[in-house]
């Protein structure tokens, strides 16, 4: 024990902290609050002094014998560092009195007795606070406390100086969640593949992580809690403009950083041998936050989860980064953004991020307004690498993402994929620039669009998570494998669970029932364990879904300017490699051809397609030539009303030319005065028509479900009468009234009794058929489509050279936008 005597400056009372103010004077450290956190102690007082200038005696170091401060109450006694209330009187660093943090004038140990030993960090170590860091070798240890304490002084500070919240390498047990808040900083010694590093154990089985219940949500604002939290992380902030009390302070821009965070047991399996509830590795539910080179690992749910609400209590949960931190082995996802809330998740950067082997997906992100993701990596995880499917609202941006291993990524919306590699489903709707496979190459820019929700069945080991609503199809079957039955039969998830799983017994993972039984519409098929599988309700026939892709420039050719290639997808399950593809390229293989280093766009395709059967034609740049672009008038679905251009030959039969299809609501041009054509050579409204051809138009079969807008001829022996039937609509059946469902729409068992009247209707049980022409008739050559009757007062154009038939295509583009029948 080291005793000095001092003189007073001014009143002294016995056991005040004292700091020196001359080489041999001293006053109490009350004087100068300001100084409570950066002006270093000098000693303790071991007497009173009453007034200045008065002898004092001062300990400055070892065993404090004028009075211990006992045995922590209400807590587990622990060792730590010795501060001072506003009065100068030694208080434990974990009480709520201690303002001097992280200036110490010394340590206690679990009894209360105090060693002087004047010290200043820099920051608050959770050591200090009575952490122990032994968790792993103790199952009893639980620094939740301790670790809480320093998070909750370092909130009380309100300063930047102290804010940092550290943890030396050590292995921190807890056992309830822990609350950063007010911009707080809970640093560890570094994120690294070794012992020596800062881990956080949540010790699930014998904990209690329910984070509505320790932080009292539903206090905030006066509201209710809406869900039950648990995770073992929360950084949790409110809205504005509320009378809030969050019990420890907002968690607006607190960071995260060099640590590593498991659950213990391991909860990332089904397997696990305890279960804890439904629960995060960190909860984000604030603004602005940071969490950077972490390793969160194992547990039930997700890595880590950010959300927002807009009911009380408000939560923001925009402008988040995460940074080089390594999300692996969780029940669910990785990283999950908006799943739980996503009015205000939105506006977060994800940068090198490894999302690998979690139960569902590896990024799931259903924010709002969008996110940036770059350089992050995904793989071998069980449903998709990447998910982002709020197409109505996402704006993502992926820059150079490579996602690997037996799991697509699927992209809908307004989305952008910036260069990287990863797998995509044939079904996402993107914009991408760079090896998107099943893009073309570093300067693609690649665009699919009409997707459907249907996913294709994954039979992974162990099996996965479904959520209620999500609609699978089984898959074609691989080499040796039996084809199910139930392929080409569409399953929605009517209660949500945990798939079978794949096994040597059943390697598809699919229910057996798929295999044995032709589904009927309705019906119920049980997968997985009972009270916690899957129930999949029966659809009916997967209605096929047409897909388009649209690709810009080519690595491989540079006089490829564009490709667009047509699918017709079951659902979404043919891969892209299509039915037909169009092609924009500049000619320069045939040297003595007038047309070289003209722009042509032509059919590659071995078959005919329905939808978008096009031979090929030629747009310029001619002098004098009508230079139009294509356009749609409507929905694009089923590959009617488009706008074409002709400018030599029978438009029916042109090389060069516009459509071979034909549909009502075309518009046909013709830039030549052709003999072989009645009228001008603008356009003509005469009568719905159609094509018969084969493979184009098939006959009609009973019990079949039709798109709208598709086409059939009578059944033989019936004679061909130069008309078609397109279906027009469904209506209900008059005997068994009912809502209109696409899957119960199909067509009767007797053929029904044709009109012959163009424009007419005939009715098939619950499909209206309307009658055309069928233009592969040579008695029907001399009719064209109508133009779109919403169109007001439309007339027929009697232009005789291209300047008067520009102006009156024009005027009609102008009405058809004002009609709103020009799709964009």
């Amino acid at each position: 024990m080291d005793i000095e005597n001092m003189k007073a400056a001014q009143r002294i009372n016995a056991g005040q902290a004292v700091r020196t103010t001359g080489s041999r004077t001293v006053t109490p450290a009350t004087a100068e609050a300001e100084k409570f956190h950066t002006g270093p102690f000098f000693g303790v007082a071991l007497e009173t002094a009453l007034r200045a200038n008065d002898p004092v005696k001062v300990q400055v170091s070892g065993l404090f014998t004028l009075r211990s401060l006992g045995p922590e109450v209400g807590s587990v006694p622990r060792f730590g560092a010795v501060g001072i209330n506003s009065s100068g009187q030694l208080v434990r660093a974990a009480s709520k009195e201690c303002v001097s943090a992280p200036n110490w004038i010394g340590d206690c140990d679990a009894s209360g007795t105090v060693t002087i030993r004047p010290r200043r960090d820099t920051r608050l170590n959770v050591l200090d606070f009575g952490a122990v860091g032994n968790g792993k070798t103790d199952e009893n240890a639980d620094d939740a406390d301790a670790i809480q304490s320093a998070l909750d002084c370092a909130m009380r500070l309100g300063t930047t100086d102290g804010s940092v919240v550290y943890l030396p390498p050590g292995e921190y047990r807890i056992k309830k969640p822990l609350v950063i808040s007010n911009g707080c900083i809970l640093e560890g010694a570094g994120l690294a593949y070794h012992d020596e590093t800062s881990r956080i154990l949540a010790d699930v089985k014998s904990g209690n992580f329910n984070l509505s219940v320790s932080t009292k949500i539903g206090e905030v604002g006066g509201g209710t809690a809406r869900e039950t939290v648990y995770c073992a992380i929360a950084l949790v902030g409110y809205g504005t403009g509320l009378a809030m009390r969050p019990p420890r302070g907002r968690a607006d821009y607190a960071v995260l950083r060099q640590l590593a965070l498991h659950s213990i047991p391991a909860q990332g399996t089904p397997a696990a041998t305890f279960q804890a509830p439904q629960m995060d590795g960190i909860r984000v539910m604030a603004t602005g936050a940071c969490i950077e080179r972490m390793s969160v690992v194992s547990f039930r749910r997700n890595g880590i989860e950010i959300s927002s609400s807009e009911v009380a209590p408000v939560v923001n949960a925009s402008g988040v980064q995460i940074r080089d931190c390594r999300l692996t082995s969780n029940g669910q996802n990785g990283l999950d953004i908006g799943s739980l809330g996503n009015d205000n998740a939105s506006t977060i950067l994800v940068t090198n991020v490894d999302a690998s082997s979690n139960g569902r997906d590896g990024i799931c992100d259903n924010s709002r307004l969008g996110c940036t993701f770059v350089s992050c990596h995904t793989a071998a995880n069980k449903h998709r690498n990447i998910s982002c499917e709020r197409p109505s609202s996402s704006y993502s941006v992926y820059l150079g993402c490579y996602a690997e291993i037996d799991a697509p990524a699927v992209f809908k919306g307004p989305i952008a994929v910036v260069g990287g590699d990863m797998d995509i489903t044939p079904d996402s709707t993107y914009w991408g620039y760079g090896p998107v496979r099943g893009g073309h190459g570093p300067s693609a820019l690649k665009v699919l669009n009409n997707f459907s929700k249907v996913q294709y069945y994954r039979g992974v080991i162990g099996g996965i998570d479904i959520d209620k609503g999500e609609q699978t199809t089984p898959p074609p079957p691989k080499p040796g494998q039996p084809t199910p039955k139930a392929l080409g039969y569409l399953f929605e998830a009517k209660v949500g669970g945990h798939t079978l799983g794949a096994s040597l017994a059943n390697p598809t993972g699919m229910p057996r029932e798929w295999f044995t039984e032709v589904p009927t519409f309705g019906g119920l098929t049980q997968d997985g364990a009972k009270g916690d599988g899957v129930t999949w309700e029966c659809l009916g026939p997967c209605p096929p879904s047409p897909v388009t892709s649209n690709t810009l420039g080519s690595n491989v050719n540079p006089a490829i300017i564009q490709d667009i290639q047509s699918m017709m997808v079951d659902g979404k399950l043919q891969p892209v490699g299509g039915d037909s593809l169009f092609r924009t390229e500049v000619r320069t293989d045939l040297p003595s051809d007038a047309r070289r280093g003209r722009i042509e766009t032509s059919l590659l395709s071995g078959t005919p397609f329905h939808m978008y059967y096009q031979t090929a034609y030629e747009n310029g740049p001619v002098p004098g030539a009508l230079m139009l672009p294509e356009a749609w008038i409507g929905q694009f679905d089923h590959g009617e009303r488009r706008i074409g251009v002709v400018y030599s030959g029978n438009p029916y039969t042109t090389t060069v030319g516009s459509c071979n299809f034909y549909s009502p609501g075309d518009l046909i041009l013709n830039a030549y005065n052709d003999a072989t054509r009645q009228g001008p050579i603008g356009w003509a409204v005469a009568a719905a028509c159609g094509r018969g051809s084969e493979g184009h138009c098939k006959p009609w079969v009973p019990g079949t479900h039709y798109s709208i807008g598709q086409t059939v001829k009578p059944r033989p022996p019936t004679p061909a009468n130069g008309f078609l039937y397109r279906l027009k609509a469904y209506r209900e059946d008059g005997l068994n009234p009912r809502p209109l469902n696409p899957h119960l729409n199909v067509s009767g068992q007797s053929e029904p009794r044709w009109s012959q009247t163009v424009g007419d209707k005939t009715e098939d049980k619950c499909l209206e058929w309307q009658t055309l022409y069928d233009l592969d008739d040579p008695a029907n050559k001399k009719y064209l489509e109508p133009i779109p009757q919403c169109v007001p007062d439309q007339k027929d154009s009697h232009a005789l050279d291209i300047d008067h038939l520009r102006a009156d295509f024009n005027a009609l583009l102008a009405k058809l936008r004002a009609a709103h029948l020009l799709g964009e």
